[in-house]
């Protein structure tokens, strides 16, 4: 991994955490628990790839090369929310 794909990663992370909270203070009526989670990721991620894919076409023809980056990023987001889910619910019992 060079310096061109951990900033390109860095960059992903904060559009990704951007939209994934915003949906998940959109569902936050629905207490799904870890599906909840699983699905809000699941959408945000393909937001995200499909919005990198559009934006860095340089022609109108969407460009692909850089979703890696954003589906990464928005692994890393469920990570960390699985982790927190976890340790919630742990302390919670």
């Amino acid at each position: 991994m060079g310096a061109g794909s951990a900033a390109m990663l860095l960059g992903a992370l904060v559009p990704t955490f951007l939209l994934s909270r915003l949906l998940l203070w959109i569902t936050k009526r629905w207490n799904g628990g870890m599906p909840r989670l699983l699905l809000v990721h699941i959408i945000c991620g393909a937001l995200a790839v499909v919005a990198s894919a559009y934006g860095y076409s340089q022609n109108g023809a969407p460009d692909w090369s850089h979703s890696p980056a954003y589906v990464v990023a928005q692994l890393i987001w469920l990570v960390v929310d699985f982790v927190r889910g976890r340790r919630q619910s742990q302390t919670a019992s």
